[in-house]
């Protein structure tokens, strides 16, 4: 997968977006010069909605502006592929995006493939817009890209490059399209029925939306405020809690540093934290974020090595099979001193050695600095 600098066509993503895209989600592409055709073959290239000879296909009309206004519930799949710099889509459009075996995995979905040009001729640059128009920005500027889209626009889903799209077979793009497809589903059932609902049992179901891993509408917190106005239910919190804004809410905006003394307190920021570890409405990994950032904070304290570990354990213990759980128990051996598999016994007399060596190590300290008193006053 290989990303190129974003342009000014509605295509390209915010710089943020290419730096996030660039520094986590691109393994190593093919030289560009063996991907890039010459201008003048580029020039003659054809989109699929362009070969000629090939009955139409209703479920892959030319632009996206097509599709969206012929989408049912299952929306908009579009395929975002590089013609003149990144040879991989251009082999996937042919070997996976354009087989039958896509349709039969995506139900009534519209289908529509857009080419992304690093260097286009203007004829290139103005079929782009045209197929282009109306389609969300792409969140990475990189090829192939998948998105899913509702049938009001909105992407729901986005699978950049072959860390999410797998090899061009397609085999592991067909399992994550239907996948979120299945969800995006599920999600049209839940709001079905949360219309239905009043009060509580509404936010319950909207509730359940909030879980999906897929992008939630964007009135879902709103739905729910106007659901349980008195947040009785914890949901209002646990949809509107964002851990970045807490910690950026924690940094000081001057020098990216923690507003808490670093050498001194960890009590302004413990006060902060603790809410949200002890708020049990919010997702478990969140309060286990807040506890991160707690740990990393004691473990620069003077004498915060013992309130540093009891927060690893009580961390761990909120959802240990969590991503920050499992991590927990490696941060102890690493910042705690402990070790895989080492029984309280064991611990115990090593301890107890280490101690015995800084206590002799700290008594030649003292005998050489006796001696080179006595020296200097000789």
């Amino acid at each position: 997968m290989t990303t190129r600098k974003a342009s000014k066509s509605p295509l390209c993503t915010s710089a943020l977006a290419m730096i996030v895209a660039t520094a986590t989600l691109c393994p190593a592409q093919e030289p560009t010069e063996s991907a890039a055709p010459s201008a003048a073959a580029a020039d003659q290239q054809q989109t699929p909605g362009q070969q000629p000879g090939m009955p139409k296909n209703p479920r892959r009309p030319e632009t996206f502006q097509e599709a969206l206004n012929a989408a049912g519930d299952d929306g908009v799949i579009v395929f975002c592929y590089g013609p003149d710099w990144n040879q991989r889509s251009v082999r996937m459009l042919q070997s996976f995006w354009n087989k039958s075996e896509l349709e039969k995995a995506t139900g009534q979905a519209m289908l529509v493939a857009v080419p992304v040009y690093e260097s286009p001729t203007e004829k290139q640059a103005d079929e782009a817009r045209r197929i282009s128009d109306g389609m969300p920005a792409i969140p990475f500027n990189v090829c192939p890209t998948i998105m899913m889209v509702d049938k009001n626009g909105a992407m729901y889903a986005n699978l950049p490059g072959m860390d999410f799209l797998g090899n061009e077979n397609g085999a592991a793009a067909l399992k994550n399209i239907a996948n979120k497809l299945a969800l995006h589903r599920k999600m049209l059932e839940l709001l079905n029925k949360a219309n239905s609902l009043q009060g509580e049992e509404k936010a319950r179901v909207l509730g359940e939306i909030g879980e999906l891993p897929i992008e939630k509408p964007d009135n879902l917190l709103d739905s729910l405020k106007n659901a349980d106005p008195q947040d009785k239910t914890g949901l209002v919190r646990r949809n509107e809690y964002s851990a970045l804004q807490f910690l950026y809410k924690q940094m000081d905006t001057k020098d990216g540093f923690l507003k808490s003394d670093f050498h001194t307190t960890l009590n302004d920021l413990m006060v902060e934290g603790m809410k949200v570890v002890n708020d049990t409405a919010l997702r478990p990994e969140d309060r286990q974020a807040a506890y991160c950032l707690l740990i990393g904070q004691a473990r620069r304290e003077e004498g915060g090595s013992k309130r540093m570990k009891d927060m690893i354990k009580a961390s761990r213990e909120i959802d240990p099979n969590s991503f920050y759980g499992r991590t927990m128990q490696r941060l102890a051996q690493l910042w705690s001193g402990e070790r895989a598999n080492e029984s309280p016994d064991e611990r115990r007399a090593r301890r107890t050695k280490g101690k015995d060596e800084e206590k002799a190590r700290r008594q030649r300290d003292r005998e050489v600095k006796k001696t080179e008193r006595n020296t200097s006053v000789n």
